[in-house]
């Protein structure tokens, strides 16, 4: 695995720092560092690159024995380029040239200079990829590319962008080649068009949601296509080394803004399709990200990547800095959960953000590992101490695998287009599928994003949960219907299927779920109250909705919610497998407002589905802020079991099933004490483990017979 630092980013550091820093890097237990490689300052005037302070900085990687990733930074051009590709300014949805600027970080380029889509922008694009990768493809310490840097590609655009005349040609194209031709467009769009000429992109939300959806679904579907040729020129040069490229965030938590539309940074699922792998940004002191959440993030990339590689390509390495706001510390405890976290789910790479305070801009005095926030001697010596485990026990980690889950979420961006199109973000959706994954995690129940074109393996999971799933193609309807059929649970919030992709309403009759179940919903009605109060004692819950209720037509099955109109949750039978029809927003709700009745009614369906955990966490119990995250794996034929305690806790008890561990004691890879397996008083058809966390509140358990030093 690549456990690294970001270190260099023109021109800083200065180079005064560099051997020194690269010697303390090393003793620090990590083994990489990433440089930026800035198309604008590589190649100040056209034609002419400069690379020197690059080659120093990889003679002194390979003097150190570290390890580099190279991330090659197009998206910051020079200040040359709309003297030589004239007329490729981006243009916004007002019909304005953007006026490009230095870029706030990084302090030498345009952003966000010209249009990817002019093909001169593009050819000296490649061409700078082209001429880094042949610098450095025989360069000893040279690991791997990072080929996009967070998807960046209009920051300080000042509006949406873009509408120039080839990014509009592209998106005409993109609906020709979707739709069959103009008259498939105007089937599809219920329009008379004349000509294509008269197609226009939407211009802003609370317009048309044809129109704007159909233009934040090509921006996606660009982003994508751009990330695949910069890979392909690249990967034509470069065979042997692993290709990524990372978002600031994993693509499904990305609302959007109304000036910025959603998932206009692309969709990590198609780059991991294409590419080697795929990565994100996580700053959690920063952002505020808890356990929970960063679990979340990481189980979303491992979600998309699938089979290909995972990287952590920025987590954040000293307190943050934003102008003259100071933000919380970095304290080692929380360094060391995030690396261990990331290997629980399996990651590849984990590269924190960055070794130095950075010295320009609003990022001025922060992030640094060993910056000057009081916490750097504290975090390094806790480095050391990883780097040294991860040495001792590569053969362990190296084959290590986390466990498939058998729990899916859906990720539909057809919704997220619809959301945004309505309301100029998708708040709504992101917070309803981050709901149900949150209740996930905090009950150690792992599961798989699972995004709507990629449905392949869908019959691999138990049950399958749709937060507000408003949109939906009559392909992918038909799909889950297929899965339900299958044996498969199908968990619908209110409205599922309401919408197609064209953002045309359907009527309760013409959905997928009424017509896979025969029950339609009755029409909306207001909501009874904030809570959604249980019809039987078995179901004593009060689960928190938003919105609106949309009670369905009662059928055969069990009604769990009531209503005077329907029902408002309600299970029923089709084929092999089961619907849970719920006229409710829970998994939001949840988001804004902790509730033990979703989390248990979450875990209720999950059961049922015929899920059963290999490792409970029974003591402590769960409350607002407090629980355990149990995340576990197997390395050959031994079981790896990641815990992470909310902070403070005094002890963990564990039930885990009789075969989980192999012998009758575990031991904390971290600490080195050993634990004993221990006959449950009141169920003898458990195990159970009763320990201390370490110093950083988690605990890395794995079988007898690993030699812990």
């Amino acid at each position: 695995m690549i456990l690294g630092t970001q270190y260099y980013r023109a021109p800083f550091p200065e180079s005064r720092y560099w051997d020194d820093d690269f010697r303390r890097i090393k003793d620090s237990g990590l083994t990489a560092v990433q440089l930026w490689v800035v198309w604008a300052w590589v190649e100040p005037r056209p034609g002419a690159f400069e690379f020197g302070d690059y080659d120093r900085l990889m003679e002194l990687a390979d003097k150190h024995g570290l390890q580099a990733v190279l991330s090659t930074i197009a998206e910051i051009h020079p200040y040359w380029i709309h003297r030589d590709a004239p007329g490729s300014e981006m243009i916004d949805s007002a019909g304005n040239k953007v006026v490009s600027s230095n870029r706030v970080e990084v302090h030498h380029g345009l952003t966000p200079g010209g249009c990817f889509d002019h093909p001169r922008v593009w050819d000296r694009m490649a061409t700078f990829l082209a001429r880094t990768v042949e610098r450095y493809r025989d360069a000893a310490p040279l690991v791997g590319w990072d080929a996009w840097n967070e998807i960046r590609w209009n920051v300080q655009a000042d509006g949406a962008v873009c509408y120039c005349e080839h990014t509009i040609a592209k998106f005409r194209a993109w609906l020709d080649a979707r739709y069959g031709g103009l008259a498939g467009l105007n089937e599809a769009w219920k329009r008379r068009y004349a000509c294509w000429d008269d197609v226009l992109p939407g211009k802003a939300p609370d317009r048309p949601y044809t129109d704007m959806m159909a233009f934040t679904h090509f921006l996606t579907e660009r982003t994508n296509a751009h990330a695949r040729a910069r890979y392909d020129v690249m990967k034509a040069l470069d065979s042997s080394r692993p290709i990524t490229v990372h978002g600031a965030f994993p693509s499904a938590t990305w609302p959007g803004t109304p000036d910025n539309q959603v998932l206009n940074r692309g969709n990590d699922w198609d780059f991991a399709d294409h590419l080697d792998g795929v990565g994100c940004s996580s700053f959690p002191k920063w952002q505020e990200i808890d356990d929970a959440d960063f679990g979340i993030r990481v189980e979303m990339v491992r979600s998309a990547a699938r089979e290909k590689q995972v990287w952590l390509s920025e987590v954040q390495g000293g307190r943050a800095a934003l102008a003259y706001m100071m933000g919380e510390a970095v304290d080692p405890d929380a360094q060391q959960r995030w690396i261990w976290n990331g290997l629980a789910c399996g990651a590849d790479a984990i590269l924190f953000w960055c070794w130095r305070d950075e010295v320009f801009g609003r990022e001025s005095g922060g992030f640094g590992i060993a910056g000057a926030d009081g916490y750097a001697e504290a975090r390094i010596a806790a480095l050391q101490h990883t780097g040294r485990l991860l040495r001792e026990h590569a053969a362990l980690f190296d084959t290590y695998k986390p466990q498939p889950p058998e729990v899916g979420v859906l990720f539909s961006p057809q919704s997220y287009y619809l959301n945004w199109a309505a309301e100029g973000s998708a708040e709504r959706a992101v917070n309803a599928l981050l709901g149900y994954a949150r209740a996930l995690v905090r009950k150690s129940i792992p599961f798989d994003l699972v995004e709507e074109t990629h449905l392949d393996n869908l019959d691999a999971y138990r049950i399958l949960f749709l937060p507000r799933t408003l949109a939906l193609s009559d392909e992918v309807g038909a799909r889950l219907a297929q899965y339900v059929r299958n044996g498969g649970t199908l968990v619908c919030e209110s409205e599922c299927g309401a919408f197609g992709p064209e953002g045309i309403y359907r009527y309760p009759e013409d959905r997928f779920t009424t017509k896979l179940t025969g029950l339609a919903e009755v029409g909306r009605r207001p909501l009874p109250g904030h809570l959604l109060h249980g019809v039987r004692s078995d179901f004593d819950w009060d689960i928190p909705c938003v919105q609106w209720i949309t009670p369905w037509q009662r059928g055969d099955g069990d009604v769990w919610w009531d209503h005077d109109d329907g029902a408002v949750i309600q299970r029923v039978t089709v084929g092999d497998g089961a619907v849970v029809l719920c006229g409710a927003y829970l998994g939001e709700a949840y988001r804004q407002r902790w509730s033990e009745g979703f989390e248990s009614f979450v875990e209720l369906l999950v059961r049922q589905s015929g899920w059963t955990p290999g490792i409970e966490v029974v003591d402590p119990v769960l409350e607002p802020d407090r629980f355990v995250y149990a995340r576990h794996g197997a390395s050959r034929d031994r079981r790896v079991l990641f815990l992470f305690a909310t902070p403070g806790a005094e002890s963990v008890t564990l039930h885990c099933a009789p075969d989980f561990f192999s012998g009758d004691a575990v031991t904390d890879l971290i600490s080195g004490e050993r634990f004993e397996l221990e006959a449950d008083e009141e169920d003898d058809s458990v195990k159970r483990i009763r320990f201390t966390p370490n110093r950083w509140d988690m605990a890395v358990l794995v079988d007898e017979g690993i030699e812990v030093r």
